[in-house]
């Protein structure tokens, strides 16, 4: 579990260098914010196509050869930002990286196969702490490169870091990384009824559990999108931040990331239940909105960045977890590669107008939409806690 974390902590480590960055390097070579937002959703929509692939295929070859194949594709999509001069190689340096980032159910499937259920939440805490913690360094560094202004960054540089963060998380895994899956299982996944890719799918939306959360993932992850996408241009446009002050506000939302998930949801999942915890998470993410709009000054920011972090952070291992528990042993990959998939795809709807919305309604106009769908969230989530014991029988 140990060499698990470290891996993913080193590749998230470039994303997070990379991420609160990304609108300045889209202004670098001329794009407007709405195709900024949409350049974003071209990440999501390569993570949304790889990832149900990526999962499926771990459960057959493994989750090492994954995370070799996907760790070199993502360094040189790295290679493929740090020259890019136009809009078009922009979006194709994206396009490859979210196409290997789509290994990202691959790290929760080898987290599962290193854990019983009654330690599943804490197993995928410590690998969302992973990440988070891949939030604190990687915008820590990105910010202290990139410097106050834009127009004297070396995105270059910015990109080669990132680059050289996959490459190390690539030998790591090369070397240190055994092979967590159990292969005696090969021969029961060949017996499987072989269907088509898109009923098979279906027939994981057709389980009540399983099917309620993809739903719910598709849609706080769509919500989540918005502000993902917007919130480097609205901190500049409404409050002039620049990229290192936006960096480190990254770095700070990473601090609670990783408190929360690498401390603190093993023991509220004991006490209050994964359902709960999932219950919570939106309503955190409300209050988090609810405060940016109305913010004035720095501490304002704050305190929302710590709502809507608190919300993400918890949401994670605990809906991975309580997915993972109710998904076979030998389609791990799989279910957690298409729940993976439903929040990517609403990480490509909603930024493909959330940037045309700030520039016809304002800066915070967008974090109306994300509060709009997040109230069926809320009641989705609210109905499956109510029906959990239910909704298990009549899924068993």
């Amino acid at each position: 579990m140990l060499i698990l974390c470290l891996i993913v902590f080193v590749g998230l480590t470039g994303v997070g260098i990379i991420i609160p960055l990304f609108p300045f390097f889209g202004e670098n070579v001329g794009a407007s914010p709405s195709t900024i937002t949409l350049l974003m959703s071209i990440f999501a929509a390569g993570q949304f196509i790889a990832a149900p692939f990526w999962g499926k295929l771990s459960d057959k070859v493994g989750r090492k050869p994954i995370f070799l194949f996907t760790l070199a594709g993502s360094a040189f999509s790295y290679l493929l930002l740090g020259y890019a001069e136009s809009i078009s190689e922009l979006l194709l340096s994206r396009l490859v990286a979210g196409l290997m980032a789509g290994n990202i159910p691959v790290a929760f499937a080898a987290a599962s196969d290193l854990t019983d259920t009654s330690d599943r939440s804490k197993a995928m805490g410590k690998v969302g702490a992973a990440f988070s913690l891949g939030f604190i360094f990687g915008p820590t560094i990105g910010g202290f490169v990139a410097g106050p202004n834009p127009e004297s960054t070396n995105f270059l540089l910015i990109a080669f870091l990132a680059g050289s963060m996959s490459l190390l998380s690539f030998f790591l895994t090369l070397f240190f990384f055994k092979e967590t899956m159990d292969m005696k299982h090969d021969s029961d996944i060949e017996q499987i009824k072989k269907v088509g890719f898109f009923k098979e799918i279906w027939k994981y939306l057709g389980l009540p559990i399983i099917g309620l959360l993809i739903l719910i993932n598709f849609l706080f992850i769509a919500s989540g999108a918005i502000l993902d996408s917007t919130f480097a241009l609205w901190a500049n446009k409404e409050h002039g931040f620049g990229p290192q002050q936006i960096a480190y506000l990254f770095t700070y939302m990473g601090v609670i990331m990783a408190l929360l998930q690498g401390f603190a949801i093993g023991p509220l999942s004991k006490k209050f239940g994964d359902h709960n915890i999932v219950i919570f998470s939106p309503i955190s993410y409300v209050i988090g909105l609810i405060i940016f709009i109305l913010s004035n000054n720095l501490f304002m920011i704050v305190v929302g960045s710590t709502f809507l972090t608190a919300g993400i952070s918890l949401f994670i291992p605990a809906s991975s977890s309580m997915i993972s528990i109710y998904a076979p042993d030998k389609d791990q990959g799989a279910i957690l590669g298409i729940f993976q998939a439903a929040g990517n795809l609403g990480r490509v709807l909603t930024p493909t107008f959330s940037g045309l919305v700030f520039i016809a309604y304002g800066p915070t106009a967008p974090f109306y939409i994300s509060i709009i769908i997040l109230i069926p969230t809320i009641l989705v989530t609210v109905y499956v806690g109510r029906n959990l014991n239910a909704i298990h029988l009549k899924n068993s």
